[in-house]
């Protein structure tokens, strides 16, 4: 839906979720549309959430995303996102395989990943609205 509805660079993909002994993994693999078998395989172990404090402003920047933006040909839209902030957990990458960054043509990152975790929360997204 957010690829026909809000214009996402969405993909079509295979996921899996799973829990064991204190880990959580996330697999995915890409079906439609383009390059078919581009795959991530992520296991991370989540720890002691954070204290508000703790926080900076990278960490806000990259969790509370309020608005999304997209384009189609030459209209501009967005759609407003409501929900808490995320709570967020210290966490360890324990298995970081992934192969969706060079699919959608990007280099890769540099250094360490940032980790976060969170139990998640409810998200409401509003329908697009003109944009500019």
């Amino acid at each position: 839906m957010a690829r026909a509805t809000y214009r996402l660079p969405y993909f079509w993909s295979s996921m899996r979720l799973s829990a064991r002994g204190g880990e959580t993994g996330y697999a995915c693999r890409r079906l439609w549309p383009g390059p078919r078998g581009a795959a991530s395989r992520v296991r991370v172990t989540a720890g002691e959430p954070y204290r508000p404090a703790e926080l900076g402003d990278l960490d806000h920047f990259l969790t509370a995303r309020w608005i999304l933006f997209s384009v189609r040909g030459t209209r501009q839209r967005f759609a407003r996102a409501c929900h808490p902030p995320w709570p967020l957990h210290r966490a360890q990458v324990r298995v970081l395989d992934d192969q969706l960054v060079p699919a959608a043509g990007l280099p890769p990152p540099p250094g360490e990943p940032l980790v976060h975790y969170s139990p998640g929360v409810e998200v409401s997204i509003g329908r697009p609205e003109a944009y500019g």
